[in-house]
Formats: C-alpha cells, sequence, structure tokens
C-alpha cells in the first residue's frame, strides 16, 4: 500500500487513480463525520453523501494548494472542507426559507402555497427572535436583496461583521425552525 505522501504526489501529477485511492482512504470517516455533525433535518433534505461528494469534489480541485503538516493533515483538511460544504447546506437552507417573500401568489396550488405561508410565518416569528442586529443584517442582505457591502453600509458595520451576523442569524433561523424550512 501506497503512503499518503506517494499517493499526494501522483494525484497532484494528474493520476486519477491516485486520487480515488486517496479519497477512498478517508471517505467513511468524512461521512461519519458529517452524519455526526449534520443536524437529523439538514440530513432528510440533504444526504451526508451528498455533502461528502462535494467534498470530495472541492478537495480534487483545491489539491495543488494543500499543504501537508504531519501526520493527519490531509485528514484535517478534507474534515474542514466538509465543515464548510455542510455549514454551506445549511445556510442555503435558510437562504431559500428566507427568499419566500409572498407565497400566497405561487401558482404551485394552494397546498403548496400554504406550506409556504406557514413556513414564512413561521420565518417571520424567529426572525422577529434574534438580536436586533442579527434580523436587520437578514432582513436587508435576504429579504430586501442588499449586497453585502451595501448591508455592511446601511448598519454601519464592516463588511466582516456583517458576515459574523448573517452566519450568528443563519445558525439561529436553523435551530428555531427545526424542520419547518
Amino acid at each position: 500500500m501506497a503512503e499518503t505522501s506517494q499517493l499526494l504526489d501522483a494525484a497532484r501529477s494528474g493520476d486519477r487513480q491516485a486520487l480515488d485511492e486517496l479519497f477512498a482512504r478517508h471517505a467513511r470517516r468524512i461521512l461519519a463525520f458529517l452524519r455526526v455533525h449534520m443536524s437529523p433535518t439538514l440530513m432528510r433534505r440533504i444526504p451526508p453523501e451528498d455533502v461528502l461528494q462535494e467534498t470530495l469534489l472541492e478537495a480534487a480541485r483545491k489539491l495543488g494548494g494543500f499543504e501537508p503538516r504531519g501526520s493527519g493533515s490531509l485528514y484535517r483538511w478534507l474534515v474542514a472542507i466538509a465543515r464548510f460544504k455542510a455549514s454551506e447546506a445549511a445556510r442555503r437552507r435558510v437562504e431559500d426559507a428566507l427568499l419566500v417573500v409572498d407565497p400566497l401568489h405561487d401558482a404551485t396550488g394552494a397546498a403548496t402555497a400554504a406550506e409556504r405561508a406557514d413556513r414564512a410565518e413561521h420565518l417571520r416569528a424567529a426572525l422577529a427572535t434574534l438580536p436586533e442586529a442579527q434580523a436587520a443584517a437578514v432582513r436587508l442582505r435576504y429579504l430586501e436583496g442588499a449586497s453585502t457591502r451595501e448591508t455592511a453600509e446601511r448598519l454601519g458595520r464592516s463588511d466582516a461583521a456583517v458576515k459574523m451576523l448573517l452566519a450568528r442569524g443563519f445558525a439561529a433561523l436553523a435551530e428555531r425552525l427545526g424542520g419547518r424550512i
């Protein structure tokens, strides 16, 4: 069995088989990590296997920039990508709910419109429980469509501060809404 460093060098040189073997060594552990760290609600909407695939695709694209830092560094790097991909999936789920501005005028049928109206009402109620700065950032960015920079300017904060408010707001909304988004 080849050493990780040998596989890494071969994969970076374009050896697809080496890349597959390198990722196969870590795929089960990464999948286990995702199953533990993704919420049950998120896993019902986006299977951990899908997030694993996104993780490995991203890792394959960025493999040239990976710098080994001792034993286990490749696994830690893959976990960091997996954590980001899971977080991105959860954020997209919340963003999709935030984009439901006028659910009663949806042409998808009465039952679906009623369900979307119910989700929108839960979202509004959850938004009302957020700290004001987080709620304002979420409203400006996703309900009013302002860019991150515009949101920062309107709130008198830095882009980094707005990104943090949005991340915390999304996390709180996902927690408060549970399976309703």
